[in-house]
């Protein structure tokens, strides 16, 4: 993509403004199996490989004082905000009986880019100890993130014309802590939800 469009803030505003690069490459591969039913089993498996490599200097956008100087002969290459390398989603149902389902649902993610412009200390005075951990300063990257989560569902009374279903949903069974953005210029610092249970009843009638 040439004139790679992105966002900036306006000077220490909180006013986003568009900004082109001269160019982006991204680049990667996808793969997903399905296996849609086979003995009351059913699962999915996706995997994806992706590298997106911004090239400067800022060829458009609103830049002002000494930042249009320095930004217009900048040089070099950077990852754009979505370069994350490796994403991993699987899942596995079980129907045991007409009336009942079991699911697992597994998710990894390699970590996005990080554009805190500060050290480590720095960082760990503003965010503390327990957030930074989650991001590797070597390589600039959110640590890899994983979740397992878990569902059952009975249908505990059926009709003609009536229907009563219970849903058991348990979201981040290990409880991890995982990192999503860390001092993203518009994301921010976003964790990913703890654990949690919810109970939902559908009647349908």
């Amino acid at each position: 993509m040439s004139n790679f469009a992105d966002d900036d803030l306006l000077l220490t505003t909180g006013v986003s403004f568009p900004i082109a690069f001269r160019r982006a490459v991204v680049k990667g591969v996808e793969a997903k199996l399905d296996l849609p039913h086979w003995r009351g089993w059913s699962g999915q498996l996706s995997y994806s490989l992706m590298k997106g490599v911004g090239d400067l200097p800022i060829t458009g956008g609103l830049l002002l004082g000494a930042e249009a100087g320095t930004s217009a002969s900048a040089t070099g290459t950077f990852p754009v905000s979505q370069d994350q390398r490796h994403t991993f989603r699987g899942r596995v149902s079980w129907q045991v009986s007409p009336s009942l389902w079991v699911a697992f649902f597994t998710a990894y993610d390699s970590g996005l880019p990080v554009e805190f412009e500060g050290d480590q200390a720095q960082a760990m005075a503003q965010y503390g100890e327990r957030i930074v951990s989650q991001v590797n300063f070597d390589t600039g990257r959110v640590r890899p993130a994983w979740t397992l989560n878990a569902g059952t569902g009975v249908t505990v009374a059926k009709t003609a014309t009536r229907r009563l279903d219970l849903q058991l949903d348990v979201q981040n069974i290990t409880n991890r802590l995982n990192l999503i953005n860390f001092a993203g210029l518009f994301s921010g610092t976003a964790l990913a939800p703890p654990r949690s249970v919810a109970l939902r009843v559908r009647a349908a009638f």
